[in-house]
């Protein structure tokens, strides 16, 4: 906006009126100055007063600009000292002026206020600068603010619209920060941001800049950056960060990448896009790093995105299909084929991300349809294997996927994936009923990840499950996913469904999948997606053939591999079948003793003609020992009743003598379990934990199963014994 400047003097001595009018704008510099002595009729040269005057109304417009921090006091009193000064010395002018002095002393004048202005002016410039660059950085880690974040994103993507060339945003959140200063104080959390704040500056290179724009949340802008570049720094920012020290709390970070121009065009976009990222990464687990997938992260669709829809539906050649082999892991042999949609150009995007695209522009159905199209098109399809399709459920019961499917579904799985939510209606329970009359079988896809819990599982009641591939990633080194692998096992054998585990990208991998009774597989290990009709893998083949073979001849599937579940078990009792000695037991009871979450197990043999328990062995491998019976009631009750009995040191109806036993022991819970063989009691078998709890029924379970088997390592010690005094 442009404001009008007019002021007047009056001279005492006569009615002669100096006035001007200038732009405040200090870009134009068209600046009228016009004396009229009413009086005389005379008209100065005002050329000296011009330039001050534009001096002066530069200064102004610079006062005038958005709000910086106070500059020092000394600073400040220079600048007011200058303006006061020039102030005096055009008055001084300008009065010499109405009263017609001419000549030099109106030069000298004049030429004093520009050696004085030509002298300010710098300080005043740099003066400003310093403002400006204070007031677009974080006072606490000297990275840049908001406002300083915001100016350059913007700047950084003209440069790249110009330039046509990339520029790639992290966002990042420090994980837990909260508990920081709840335990340690806000003084002390800021002194982790500072800490922060230096560790980003080591990390970004001389192009790139690190921003603190929220509380615990910073951000990286990086021109030329694609987006696997951005991950790696992303990552390398993180666990920089880990690096800072923080009392008794892990530090951890999360972080979100987006990129312009493949993800949005434009700064407030880039923003939303990087921060969905980074709270995918959080609802994720924390600890990691997301880019941008559409899949995952909401989008605000534009008719742009709707058109690069209905371009790709209009090119007949745009999608193709591959086939990955699916295969029967008990015997290597293929059962069927997946198709996966291909799209040419795919313009840097996944498959995943264009069909999130297609439905949120309300076009889904319609690719759907597309890609069943392509995906059913070539023929010679091997007999006696299927062919799976993936079709969301949105686009399940709609008419353009109606008619790209055939009238008979034989031989065709309908995979609907886990991403999406399948909302609990009879609209999705009547279009899975119409399909499984036409032949067609279900499968849930990527089970274990997304929305797909027990839950919807039951509701759909799938033919076949089909894990995801993050449940099976390096599963060979990994005890937890074995687990939940075996769970999800354990859940399909009781409602009918086939197990098939996607992902196997290594043989270590598919020999422990494969032991885990997963019914089937597919992964690059055992074929890699291709043109029709790919076979399977002969080493891989052979792979799960020779697992089958190991649990025939040794009876202990997976060599030891197998970490979970019945397959420890199985272990447990072959090494104890093998027992011949007392290290035998003792390395035996080692591995109880983890199964049961003890920290001691030991194993006693009752001697009833003489009233004592004699400890065969103990996972610590301690010497023998005897006890009388008759002081420890409750461990005679286990022998005669044949009944599992727990003792907790602080339950008041506790045995006093296990008690104190207990505490002797430094333990605070036993669980006694009798060893029984054709209906005689043979000894107990004790576990011992340090915590004070209750034992499950899984372990109280997983303890009966495994004292059965002490009653013909019992008797056969006893016989050897026996046979040695003789």
């Amino acid at each position: 906006m442009r404001r009008s400047i007019s002021r007047s003097v009056q001279s005492s001595g006569s009615e002669s009126t100096i006035s001007w009018k200038a732009s405040a704008s200090p870009i134009d510099d068209s600046v009228a100055a016009v004396t009229t002595l009413k009086e005389t009729g005379r008209r100065a040269d005002l050329l000296t007063g011009r330039i001050l005057l534009t001096s002066a109304t530069l200064m102004r417009s610079r006062r005038a600009r958005p709000t910086a921090p106070p500059a020092g006091p000394l600073r400040r009193g220079l600048l007011r000292g200058a303006a006061v000064g020039l102030g005096i010395l055009w008055a001084c002018v300008v009065a010499l002026a109405a009263a017609g002095v001419q000549g030099t002393p109106l030069l000298v004048l004049s030429g004093v206020g520009l050696l004085v202005t030509a002298a300010l002016l710098p300080l005043a410039h740099r003066h400003q600068a310093k403002l400006l660059g204070l007031a677009a950085t974080d006072a606490l880690t000297g990275l840049a603010n908001h406002r300083g974040f915001q100016e350059i994103l913007a700047a950084e993507l003209e440069q790249a619209r110009r330039a046509e060339h990339s520029v790639a945003l992290v966002m990042l959140d420090l994980d837990n920060f909260k508990a920081v200063n709840d335990t340690h104080g806000h003084p002390y959390g800021d002194e982790v941001l500072t800490a922060v704040g230096k560790k980003l500056r080591g990390v970004v290179r001389t192009t790139d800049t690190a921003a603190r724009v929220g509380g615990e949340e910073f951000a990286l802008i990086l021109p030329s950056t694609d987006g696997e570049l951005a991950y790696r720094i992303a990552e390398r920012a993180r666990k920089t960060i880990e690096d800072v020290w923080v009392n008794d709390i892990e530090l951890s970070c999360s972080a979100g990448i987006a990129t312009y121009p493949a993800d949005a065009e434009d700064a407030s976009s880039l923003c939303q896009l990087a921060d969905g990222a980074l709270y995918w990464a959080k609802r994720r687990g924390k600890q990691r790093t997301r880019r941008f997938d559409p899949e995952h992260v909401a989008l605000a669709w534009t008719d742009r995105h709707a058109a690069e829809i209905a371009a790709l539906l209009a090119e007949p050649e745009a999608i193709k299909s591959v086939f990955q082999p699916v295969v029967d892991l008990a015997s290597g042999h293929l059962v069927g084929y997946e198709a996966l949609a291909r799209f040419s150009p795919s313009s840097g995007r996944s498959p995943e991300a264009w069909f999130a695209q297609a439905h949120g522009c309300g076009l889904g159905p319609e690719l759907d349809a597309a890609a069943i199209r392509a995906a059913l098109e070539p023929v010679g399809r091997p007999i006696e294997t299927h062919l799976a399709l993936n079709i969301s459920p949105s686009a399940l019961s709609s008419e353009a996927v109606a008619e790209a499917l055939p009238s008979n579904l034989e031989g065709l799985v309908i995979e609907i994936t886990e991403h999406e939510f399948v909302p609990d209606d009879e609209t999705l329970a009547g279009a899975l009923r119409e399909l499984r009359n036409r032949g067609a079988r279900i499968a849930i896809d990527d089970a274990g990840a997304g929305y797909s819990g027990l839950k919807q599982m039951m509701r759909v009641s799938p033919d076949i499950v089909k894990l995801d591939r993050d449940l099976i990633k390096r599963i060979h080194a990994d005890p937890a996913r074995m687990a939940l692998v075996e769970s999800f096992v354990r859940f399909a054998r009781r409602i009918g469904a086939t197990v098939c585990a996607e992902g196997i990208e290594s043989l270590d991998d598919l020999a422990v999948v494969s032991d885990l009774d997963v019914q089937w597989g597919q992964g690059f290990v055992l074929g890699r997606p291709a043109a029709p009709w790919s076979l399977v893998s002969p080493v891989a083949a052979g792979v799960c053939r020779a697992a089958l073979a190991e649990a025939l001849r040794s009876g202990s599937a997976g060599g030891g591999r197998i970490t979970a579940g019945d397959r420890r078990l199985e272990h447990l009792s072959a090494r104890l079948a093998g027992a011949r000695s007392r290290t035998d037991l003792e390395g035996a009871l080692a591995l109880i003793a983890a199964e049961l979450n003890a920290e001691m197990v030991c194993l006693s043999h009752w001697h009833p003609e003489q009233g004592v328990i004699e400890t065969l062995a103990e996972s610590g491998g301690t010497g023998e020992e005897r006890f009388p019976l008759g002081d420890y009631p409750l461990t005679a009750r286990v022998l005669r009743d044949q009944e599992a009995v727990q003792v907790l040191v602080g339950d008041p109806e506790a045995d006093r003598r296990e008690v104190e036993l207990l505490l002797t022991l430094g333990h605070r819970s036993l669980l006694i379990v009798p060893v029984v063989s054709r209906g005689e009691s043979l000894g107990i078998v004790e576990a011992y934990s340090d915590a004070e709890r209750p034992w499950t029924r899984t372990e109280i379970n997983r303890a009966r199963i495994i004292s059965n088997q002490f009653g013909s390592v019992i008797l056969a010690l006893f016989r050897s014994r026996a046979a040695l005094a003789d």
